[in-house]
């Protein structure tokens, strides 16, 4: 039986694998990797690569969205998404997607360190989304209160290398807006950026809530995105890379 300096790259990413619900995107592979390998010992390639070559080339391990793989043999055992039976469901399945892909663009951006969500048990092309985001827990980057009562109940959080929140992202399917606003006030004392991400057709609804005297302080770093911004900037990187 091999200890964990003795362990190949495969089989620690099978690991990894095993335990992120059979798959996982590259960002967590880097990280989790030391888990299983001794970093002192590590000669030649820079282990991102090294583990970027397996993936691509190993079998075992299949692509199945941006930067993310999975165990091939495991394939049938991914969650199957049902079509969604009414409106609720249906804004729910728009909602997890637009989440996903968040998910999986930050994880594929050098300057993101880490990736959050709170809906992990929803699903991105059968993907959970707490498996694809790298951590499972918002960092204490500041007072606990804010972390628990307003950090943690983001739809989407990009972290950079110091462990601080880069940008936000809250879905707003049909919301006034307001509640995204008042959660972004919180953090208003960080070099952060604040995303609501809807249809076009709400843009100036999302104008008028923006320009209320009561989100001033932050009015300037208020951003607005539509569904369809958020899956062409997917697309278009998912067709420029082969990772």
């Amino acid at each position: 039986m091999r200890n964990n300096n003795d362990t190949t790259y495969s089989e620690a990413i099978e690991k990894i694998m095993l335990n992120n619900g059979y798959f996982a995107p590259l960002k967590l592979l880097y990280k989790e990797i030391w888990n299983y390998k001794d970093k002192s010992k590590i000669i030649g390639k820079t282990p991102d690569y090294t583990i970027q070559e397996r993936v691509q080339r190993d079998k075992r391990f299949t692509r199945i969205g941006l930067g993310v793989y999975a165990l091939t043999d495991y394939l049938d055992k991914f969650p199957k998404i049902a079509e969604p039976k009414n409106e609720a469901e249906k804004t729910n399945r728009k909602h997890a997607e637009v989440q996903g892909m968040l998910l999986e663009i930050g994880n594929f951006k050098p300057e993101v360190e880490d990736t959050y969500t709170n809906d992990k048990k929803w699903a991105f092309q059968n993907k959970t989304l707490g498996s694809l985001a790298t951590l499972n827990m918002v960092p204490a980057f500041t007072y606990e209160k804010i972390v628990k009562e307003s950090a943690s109940f983001a739809d989407v959080i990009w972290f950079n290398n110091r462990g601080f929140p880069y940008k936000i992202f809250e879905v707003e399917h049909s919301t006034d807006f307001r509640d995204a606003f008042i959660k972004f006030m919180e953090l208003q004392d960080f070099v952060t950026e604040f995303y609501c991400v809807s249809s076009e057709d709400r843009k100036i609804k999302f104008e008028r809530e923006k320009n209320k005297t009561a989100f001033k302080p932050i009015d300037s770093r208020l951003k607005f995105l539509t569904y369809e911004q958020v899956e062409n900037d997917y697309q278009n990187i998912l067709k420029k890379t082969y990772i």
